[in-house]
Formats: C-alpha cells, structure tokens, sequence
C-alpha cells in the first residue's frame, strides 16, 4: 500500500506544470552557460582564456573541468535534466492535457445558472419567450445539445489542442536533439580538383555514430563566379558520390547554401583554397610547386617560388583564380603580369604557369535528429497559431415562463460578446 502511494505522489509531482517549468528554466540556463563557455575545446585552450587566479573566486579552468562545463550538452547531469523533463512532459499530457481535453467534449447540463460575476463569464436577464431551438445556435458554429429543458452549447474546441501539442513539440524536440547528440557526426574535407575522397577527418561524433565507409566521392569539377572586381561572388564544387553496397551514384554542383544529400548524407560547400601551382620553366616538364596563403586584412594572397639557375628564383603571387598572376624576382620587384597558359620570356627563359591547382572545402554530415526536430518546430508553430482559438460555452434554460442564457469563454471577449447579442435578438425577435 505505501508502495503504491510513493508511486502515485512521484507520478503526481512529475506531472506537476510547477515543476516542468522550473526544469524547463534550468535547461534554459544551462544553454545559456553553454553558449558562453566555448565547448570541446583544448585543455591549453581553457588555461588560457579561463586562468586559476588563487587570490580570488573567478570562472576558472578549473571550475570548468570539474563541473564539466567545457561538455555541458553531454555531461550526465544536463542528459539527467533532459531525460526527467521529457518524462515530466509524458505524465503532464497524459495525466492533465489529455483528461482536460476529454472533459471540455463532455456536456455540461446544468438545472441551474448562476449569478456570481467572474472574468469571462457573461450572464444575460431573462426572456419571456418559449421558442429557441438548437438550430439557431449551430447557426453561429456551437455544437448543440439539449436535455431536460437545458440546452448546452460550445465551439472552438481545437483550441484545446493547443497545451497538447506544445508538449508533444517539446517532447519531439527533446528525443531528436538526444538522438543528434548521440548519432551524428560532421567531417570536413578540403579536397583538390579532380581528386577522389574517403569519409574521414571527422571533427565531431556522437557516441553511437558510424561513419560509412563503403561511400566515396570525387570533385569533378571546381569554379569561382567573380564581381566585376574580381571579388568572389559565389563558388560551386561538382561533388560525385558512390554508394559500394548500393551501387547507387549521384553527382550534383553545390554551392553555399546549396547542399547536396545523399544516402542520408548532407554535403555542405564551406571554403576553397589555392594549394600549388602547374609551371613550365624552360625545356624542362610542367611541376607543381605549393602556394603558402597571406592574409592581408580581407584580402588573401597564395605565394609560390621556384629556383633556377645560379640559386636564383621567381615568386609567383595571385590573390584570384582568374586575374594575372605576378611574377617578382628574388629582390621583390615586379617583373611581369602573367596569364595562365601563355609563354613568357622571364630573364631569357620560358616560362608557363599551365594551371592554378585549386581545392575544395566540404563539410559531410549525418544527423538523424534533424527532422525531428524541424517536426517539433512545425508542431510548435502549429499550436501557437490555434491557441489563439477561443474555447466558448454557452447555457439556455428554458423554464415555464422564460429563457435564461448565461456564457463563458477563455479569450476573444468581444468576439463572445456579439454571440449572446445574436442569440438575445434572436430570442426577442421570436417573442
């Protein structure tokens, strides 16, 4: 027996609305404490941005490592709150939600009406009058029902709905941002033009997470669009993709804000790169020298040099993949503007730049979560947009020598209000 009663009160304070919230409000706070505090970063990195200053209480590396805050969204405490206010939600719809919908469809015949002044309560003085039927209410969208003399009336029913499916937004939330959590990875690739990939260089993943290794992919083909002033507009990897078990292929040009997918795969297009140049000096064969990046407030240069004879060398500069390439010597001067895939004579030597050798930057990612969580904001905005439907209840009393009509709605006062002056006009003019 006192089994089954430490059961219910458990039950009864899971299901509590005080409760829910004031876990809601704790998750809220914690986010909010996550979103400062950077996460998974290096412990160098946590020692140097957050130092243990002894001489003081201060939020320190510490701190931090103790309490686990540089993992908040993992840690077993915020998965705990997690787990707790999802269950909070279930015992809350079920115990409260769904009872309270139920009973708003149930009749509610009463003998009697009273007179007690309450908000959104409405009360009109008695008719003299015989004759009101259910029509003349179904007439303003009330469901009607009559029994011993008492008609009952309500509408906006839907508007009820409303608590239920914010908890079941919340609820799907909480189970796809654990199965994210859990699930999804993301990989970043920075891939030369032409070459083929394997799925790796991941960044983040989940504990139950699987990186598939039968999918390969292949960048066919890597373009920039300019401005005018040769500032980049946009850029577009042609990413192929290969399923091994499947057999399955596709291939597609994706750009920011364009993502390709695939066998459950999201293929974003995040960055580009000069990585080398293809040269010609003289006689000899075309080879690849690297490029070394420099930054220069917004603006990135690729600098590549190559020696030749008497250690003398050429450095070539290009800021674009479409503009001239410079050419300077040894001593930084300027010696030609050069155009891919034209000769020039540099010092009595030929010399050709075939190509700009370019890569791509991908970021692949898997997260199964995804469209349960799209779903519990469409869900969310759904309840949002009928919870503004009024719930209104109307009684009619008819006794031996009047008509007695008395309402009472949840919101849209005014609205309530032109109901019971339809139904008075209707009642007088069928005096």
């Amino acid at each position: 027996m006192l089994y089954r009663i430490f059961h219910w009160k458990v039950f009864k304070f899971l299901g509590n609305l005080t409760f829910s919230i004031f876990l809601l409000l704790t998750i809220s706070t914690l986010s909010i404490v996550g979103t400062i505090i950077e996460q998974n970063q290096t412990l160098d990195y946590y020692k140097l941005k957050y130092p243990a200053n002894t001489e003081q209480w201060n939020l320190n590396w510490v701190l931090i490592k103790n309490c686990q805050l540089d993992q908040l969204y993992t840690s077993w405490f915020f998965l705990l709150l997690m787990l707790v206010f999802a269950v909070s939600l279930i015992v809350c719809t079920f115990s409260t939600q769904l009872p309270s919908l139920k009973n708003a469809r149930r009749w509610k015949i009463k003998k009697q009406l009273g007179q007690e002044n309450r908000l959104g309560k409405t009360h009109i003085n008695q008719y003299s009058t015989y004759s009101f039927s259910l029509y003349n209410l179904n007439k303003i969208g009330y469901h009607a029902f009559y029994q011993a003399g008492t008609i009952y009336g309500y509408k906006g029913i839907y508007g009820r709905l409303a608590p239920v499916f914010v908890h079941l937004s919340l609820i799907l939330l909480l189970a796809g941002s654990v199965i994210s959590l859990f699930s999804s990875f993301y990989i970043q690739e920075l891939i030369p033009e032409g070459e083929s990939f394997n799925l790796q260089n991941t960044t983040n993943a989940g504990q139950l997470s699987k990186v598939p290794s039968y999918i390969t992919g292949r960048i066919e083909k890597f373009s920039i669009e300019y401005y005018s002033d040769l500032s980049v507009k946009q850029f577009y990897s042609s990413v192929q993709l290969y399923n091994h078990q499947s057999k399955k292929s596709n291939e597609k040009t994706i750009s920011v804000n364009r993502p390709m997918k695939f066998e459950g795969l999201t293929i974003y297009q995040t960055d580009w790169e000069i990585y080398g140049l293809k040269i010609k000096i003289g006689n000899n064969k075309a080879v690849q020298i690297p490029t070394t990046k420099i930054a220069s407030g917004n603006n990135r240069y690729w600098v590549a040099s190559i020696p030749y004879a008497n250690d003398n060398y050429l450095s070539f500069v290009l800021s674009n993949i479409e503009g001239n390439v410079g050419c300077y010597d040894q001593k930084g001067e300027l010696i030609q503007d050069i155009r891919v895939g034209q000769f020039y004579s540099i010092n009595h030597i030929p010399v050709e730049i075939n190509s700009i050798l370019t890569s791509t930057g991908l970021q692949i990612k898997q997260d199964p979560g995804v469209n349960l969580i799209y779903s519990s904001f469409v869900l969310l905005m759904l309840s949002s947009t009928i919870s503004y439907m009024s719930f209104s209840q109307i009684w009619i009393l008819q006794n031996t020598n009047c008509i007695s009509i008395s309402g009472f709605t949840n919101r849209a006062q005014i609205g309530f209000e032109e109901d019971l002056w339809t139904i008075k006009r209707i009642v007088v003019n069928n005096q």
